[in-house]
Protein backbone atom coordinates (compact mmCIF):
# COMPACT_ATOMS: atom_id res chain seq x y z
CA UNK A 1 0.00 0.00 0.00
CA UNK A 2 1.39 3.39 -1.11
CA UNK A 3 1.28 5.85 1.48
CA UNK A 4 -1.26 8.24 -0.86
CA UNK A 5 -3.52 5.69 -0.47
CA UNK A 6 -3.84 6.74 2.80
CA UNK A 7 -5.77 9.33 1.78
CA UNK A 8 -9.19 8.65 0.37
CA UNK A 9 -9.45 6.16 3.74
CA UNK A 10 -8.92 8.86 6.29
CA UNK A 11 -11.76 10.57 7.88
CA UNK A 12 -12.52 14.01 6.68
CA UNK A 13 -13.98 14.89 9.97
CA UNK A 14 -13.40 14.01 13.17
CA UNK A 15 -15.78 14.94 16.17
CA UNK A 16 -15.93 18.98 15.43
CA UNK A 17 -12.64 18.68 14.03
CA UNK A 18 -12.79 19.13 9.86
CA UNK A 19 -9.83 18.33 7.58
CA UNK A 20 -8.36 21.80 6.47
CA UNK A 21 -5.94 22.89 2.88
CA UNK A 22 -4.54 20.60 0.62
CA UNK A 23 -2.93 16.25 1.99
CA UNK A 24 0.90 16.93 1.03
CA UNK A 25 3.10 13.99 1.06
CA UNK A 26 7.16 15.14 1.54
CA UNK A 27 9.65 12.43 0.85
CA UNK A 28 13.57 12.26 2.42
CA UNK A 29 14.59 15.16 -0.75
CA UNK A 30 11.58 17.34 0.32
CA UNK A 31 11.30 16.48 3.87
CA UNK A 32 13.64 19.54 5.27
CA UNK A 33 10.79 21.69 3.23
CA UNK A 34 8.38 20.21 5.66
CA UNK A 35 9.89 20.18 9.15
CA UNK A 36 13.26 22.69 9.62
CA UNK A 37 15.85 21.51 11.87
CA UNK A 38 14.24 17.81 12.29
CA UNK A 39 14.66 16.00 9.35
CA UNK A 40 17.81 14.13 10.52
CA UNK A 41 15.71 12.67 13.58
CA UNK A 42 13.87 10.57 10.61
CA UNK A 43 16.58 10.59 7.61
CA UNK A 44 18.62 9.03 10.51
CA UNK A 45 16.20 5.82 10.01
CA UNK A 46 14.67 4.50 6.46
CA UNK A 47 12.27 6.39 6.26
CA UNK A 48 10.80 6.38 2.59
CA UNK A 49 7.44 9.15 2.86
CA UNK A 50 5.42 11.06 5.08
CA UNK A 51 1.61 11.83 4.59
CA UNK A 52 0.34 14.80 6.19
CA UNK A 53 -2.89 16.15 7.03
CA UNK A 54 -4.68 19.38 9.19
CA UNK A 55 -7.69 19.72 10.96
CA UNK A 56 -9.43 22.84 12.30
CA UNK A 57 -12.17 22.88 14.43
CA UNK A 58 -14.50 26.79 14.69
CA UNK A 59 -12.38 28.26 16.64
CA UNK A 60 -9.40 28.04 14.93
CA UNK A 61 -7.00 25.24 16.67
CA UNK A 62 -5.35 22.88 14.73
CA UNK A 63 -4.30 19.07 14.99
CA UNK A 64 -1.29 18.18 12.40
CA UNK A 65 -1.74 13.98 11.59
CA UNK A 66 1.74 12.99 10.23
CA UNK A 67 1.99 8.95 8.89
CA UNK A 68 5.04 8.05 8.36
CA UNK A 69 6.33 5.08 5.91
CA UNK A 70 9.79 4.16 8.06
CA UNK A 71 10.37 1.37 5.26
CA UNK A 72 9.90 -1.83 7.62
CA UNK A 73 8.65 -2.29 11.40
CA UNK A 74 11.60 -2.33 12.76
CA UNK A 75 12.51 1.44 12.00
CA UNK A 76 8.67 2.52 12.75
CA UNK A 77 9.62 0.84 15.97
CA UNK A 78 13.10 2.90 16.40
CA UNK A 79 11.58 6.16 15.26
CA UNK A 80 8.51 5.55 17.86
CA UNK A 81 10.88 4.29 20.69
CA UNK A 82 13.39 7.17 20.38
CA UNK A 83 11.50 9.55 22.31
CA UNK A 84 9.12 7.85 24.58
CA UNK A 85 8.25 9.58 27.30
CA UNK A 86 4.56 9.82 28.56
CA UNK A 87 1.78 6.80 29.35
CA UNK A 88 0.81 4.57 26.83
CA UNK A 89 -2.33 5.38 24.63
CA UNK A 90 -3.30 1.86 23.59
CA UNK A 91 -3.59 2.84 20.14
CA UNK A 92 -1.71 0.95 17.44
CA UNK A 93 1.29 -1.63 18.22
CA UNK A 94 2.86 1.18 21.27
CA UNK A 95 1.67 4.45 21.44
CA UNK A 96 2.16 6.90 24.35
CA UNK A 97 -0.35 10.30 24.92
CA UNK A 98 1.07 13.35 26.89
CA UNK A 99 -0.65 16.72 26.89
CA UNK A 100 -1.17 18.05 22.80
CA UNK A 101 0.71 14.67 21.39
CA UNK A 102 -0.01 11.68 20.53
CA UNK A 103 2.78 8.81 18.87
CA UNK A 104 1.90 5.66 18.18
CA UNK A 105 3.25 3.03 15.59
CA UNK A 106 2.42 -0.07 13.80
CA UNK A 107 3.23 -2.33 11.03
CA UNK A 108 5.97 -0.11 9.10
CA UNK A 109 4.24 3.16 10.03
CA UNK A 110 4.97 5.78 13.27
CA UNK A 111 2.36 8.10 13.60
CA UNK A 112 1.81 11.21 15.73
CA UNK A 113 -1.18 13.94 15.96
CA UNK A 114 -0.22 17.22 17.26
CA UNK A 115 -2.19 19.94 18.48
CA UNK A 116 -1.64 23.79 17.69
CA UNK A 117 -4.41 25.48 20.40
CA UNK A 118 -6.22 24.54 22.96
CA UNK A 119 -4.52 21.34 24.08
CA UNK A 120 -7.41 19.87 26.62
CA UNK A 121 -10.23 20.75 24.41
CA UNK A 122 -8.27 18.60 21.71
CA UNK A 123 -7.51 15.08 23.87
CA UNK A 124 -10.61 13.42 22.55
CA UNK A 125 -10.51 14.36 19.30
CA UNK A 126 -6.36 13.57 19.06
CA UNK A 127 -7.84 10.23 20.40
CA UNK A 128 -10.44 9.40 18.12
CA UNK A 129 -8.08 10.34 14.93
CA UNK A 130 -5.69 7.82 16.37
CA UNK A 131 -7.86 5.34 16.94
CA UNK A 132 -9.32 6.04 13.25
CA UNK A 133 -6.18 5.66 11.38
CA UNK A 134 -4.37 2.86 12.96
CA UNK A 135 -6.88 -0.10 11.72
CA UNK A 136 -5.97 1.42 8.14
CA UNK A 137 -2.44 0.34 8.40
CA UNK A 138 -2.27 -3.27 7.70
CA UNK A 139 -1.39 -5.69 9.87
CA UNK A 140 1.06 -5.27 12.72
CA UNK A 141 4.57 -5.82 12.21
CA UNK A 142 7.65 -7.50 13.98
CA UNK A 143 10.02 -5.40 16.60
CA UNK A 144 13.73 -5.34 15.93
CA UNK A 145 15.52 -8.85 16.37
CA UNK A 146 18.01 -7.17 18.55
CA UNK A 147 15.57 -6.69 21.13
CA UNK A 148 15.52 -10.46 21.33
CA UNK A 149 19.36 -10.47 21.98
CA UNK A 150 18.99 -8.45 25.06
CA UNK A 151 19.27 -9.81 28.78
CA UNK A 152 15.86 -9.74 30.19
CA UNK A 153 16.67 -10.34 33.58
CA UNK A 154 16.31 -6.63 35.48
CA UNK A 155 15.14 -4.70 32.10
CA UNK A 156 12.87 -2.15 32.27
CA UNK A 157 9.83 -2.15 30.28
CA UNK A 158 9.14 0.94 27.43
CA UNK A 159 12.89 1.78 28.05
CA UNK A 160 14.38 0.42 25.64
CA UNK A 161 15.49 2.71 22.76
CA UNK A 162 16.14 1.43 18.89
CA UNK A 163 18.28 2.87 16.15
CA UNK A 164 21.58 3.27 13.92
CA UNK A 165 23.76 6.08 14.62
CA UNK A 166 25.57 8.81 16.96
CA UNK A 167 22.43 11.53 16.14
CA UNK A 168 20.10 8.94 18.20
CA UNK A 169 22.28 7.64 20.47
CA UNK A 170 23.09 11.59 21.50
CA UNK A 171 19.56 12.60 21.44
CA UNK A 172 18.75 9.72 24.04
CA UNK A 173 21.83 9.43 26.45
CA UNK A 174 24.96 11.55 25.71
CA UNK A 175 28.54 9.84 25.19
CA UNK A 176 30.61 11.58 23.34
CA UNK A 177 30.54 14.50 20.79
CA UNK A 178 32.43 12.57 18.53
CA UNK A 179 31.65 9.26 16.96
CA UNK A 180 33.79 7.25 19.14
CA UNK A 181 31.90 4.02 18.44
CA UNK A 182 31.80 4.38 14.81
CA UNK A 183 27.80 3.92 14.15
CA UNK A 184 26.38 4.93 10.81
CA UNK A 185 23.30 3.29 9.11
CA UNK A 186 24.87 -0.36 9.15
CA UNK A 187 24.88 -0.65 12.46
CA UNK A 188 21.47 -1.95 14.52
CA UNK A 189 21.51 -0.24 18.10
CA UNK A 190 19.46 -1.12 21.42
CA UNK A 191 19.88 1.46 24.43
CA UNK A 192 18.30 0.08 27.15
CA UNK A 193 17.84 0.47 30.99
CA UNK A 194 18.11 -2.03 33.46
CA UNK A 195 17.66 -2.33 37.12
CA UNK A 196 20.08 -4.31 39.47
CA UNK A 197 17.17 -5.40 42.38
CA UNK A 198 19.38 -3.96 44.88
CA UNK A 199 18.18 -0.02 44.15
CA UNK A 200 21.28 0.43 41.33
CA UNK A 201 20.26 1.07 37.84
CA UNK A 202 22.31 0.93 34.66
CA UNK A 203 22.24 1.90 30.65
CA UNK A 204 23.20 -1.05 28.09
CA UNK A 205 24.18 -0.08 24.80
CA UNK A 206 24.16 -2.96 22.60
CA UNK A 207 25.43 -2.69 18.73
CA UNK A 208 25.68 -5.09 16.13
CA UNK A 209 28.41 -4.34 13.75
CA UNK A 210 28.56 -5.60 9.69
CA UNK A 211 30.86 -7.73 11.31
CA UNK A 212 33.71 -8.62 13.81
CA UNK A 213 36.50 -6.30 11.96
CA UNK A 214 34.22 -3.64 12.29
CA UNK A 215 33.04 -4.32 16.07
CA UNK A 216 37.03 -4.74 17.07
CA UNK A 217 37.43 -1.30 15.91
CA UNK A 218 34.68 0.51 17.35
CA UNK A 219 35.81 -1.28 20.74
CA UNK A 220 39.96 0.44 20.06
CA UNK A 221 38.41 3.56 19.15
CA UNK A 222 35.75 3.38 22.52
CA UNK A 223 38.63 2.84 24.85
CA UNK A 224 41.13 4.98 23.30
CA UNK A 225 38.71 8.06 23.71
CA UNK A 226 36.30 6.84 26.79
CA UNK A 227 38.32 4.24 28.92
CA UNK A 228 41.95 5.14 28.30
CA UNK A 229 42.85 3.58 31.87
CA UNK A 230 40.78 0.46 31.91
CA UNK A 231 41.83 -2.66 32.81
CA UNK A 232 42.09 -5.78 30.19
CA UNK A 233 38.64 -6.75 31.23
CA UNK A 234 37.15 -3.21 29.51
CA UNK A 235 35.64 -1.97 33.20
CA UNK A 236 36.40 1.49 34.47
CA UNK A 237 35.70 4.29 36.27
CA UNK A 238 34.43 7.31 35.30
CA UNK A 239 33.63 10.82 36.75
CA UNK A 240 29.81 11.15 35.64
CA UNK A 241 28.95 8.11 34.38
CA UNK A 242 29.34 5.52 36.93
CA UNK A 243 31.11 2.21 36.59
CA UNK A 244 31.14 1.29 32.63
CA UNK A 245 32.29 -2.15 31.12
CA UNK A 246 32.97 -2.60 27.64
CA UNK A 247 32.47 -6.19 26.19
CA UNK A 248 32.79 -7.73 22.68
CA UNK A 249 31.62 -10.97 21.25
CA UNK A 250 31.96 -11.41 17.40
CA UNK A 251 30.13 -8.58 15.63
CA UNK A 252 28.54 -7.28 18.48
CA UNK A 253 29.60 -5.09 21.33
CA UNK A 254 27.89 -3.90 24.87
CA UNK A 255 28.89 -1.06 26.61
CA UNK A 256 27.38 -0.79 30.16
CA UNK A 257 26.93 2.61 31.49
CA UNK A 258 26.45 4.32 34.92
CA UNK A 259 26.45 0.65 36.71
CA UNK A 260 26.13 0.53 40.14
CA UNK A 261 29.86 -1.95 40.66
CA UNK A 262 32.24 -2.88 38.09
CA UNK A 263 30.43 -6.39 39.27
CA UNK A 264 27.41 -5.81 38.20
CA UNK A 265 28.52 -3.58 34.96
CA UNK A 266 30.73 -6.59 33.73
CA UNK A 267 28.20 -9.36 34.11
CA UNK A 268 25.61 -7.14 32.15
CA UNK A 269 27.94 -6.78 29.35
CA UNK A 270 29.05 -10.06 28.75
CA UNK A 271 25.41 -11.34 29.24
CA UNK A 272 24.30 -9.05 26.09
CA UNK A 273 27.12 -10.08 23.90
CA UNK A 274 26.28 -13.59 25.00
CA UNK A 275 22.79 -13.68 24.65
CA UNK A 276 21.65 -14.50 28.32
CA UNK A 277 20.89 -12.99 31.52
CA UNK A 278 22.87 -11.62 34.28
CA UNK A 279 23.24 -12.95 37.40
CA UNK A 280 22.36 -10.74 40.31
Amino acid sequence: MSIKDLGPRIPQQILEWKASGEDAVYDRKTLYGYMDGGAEVYLAFDFRQVFVRKFANAAGDELVLDIYDMGSPAEAFGMFSCDRQDPEAGIGQASEYGLGLLRFWRGRYFVSVTVAGNEDKAEAAVQALGKAVAPLLGPDGAPPEMLAVLPTGGLKPGRTAYFHNNIHLSNRYFVSADNILNLDEKTACVLAEYDDGRGGAAKLLLIRYPGPTEAAAAVRSFRAAFLPGAGSEGTARTASKGWVALRQSGDLVAAVFEGPSPEYAGRLAAAAVAGSTPKR
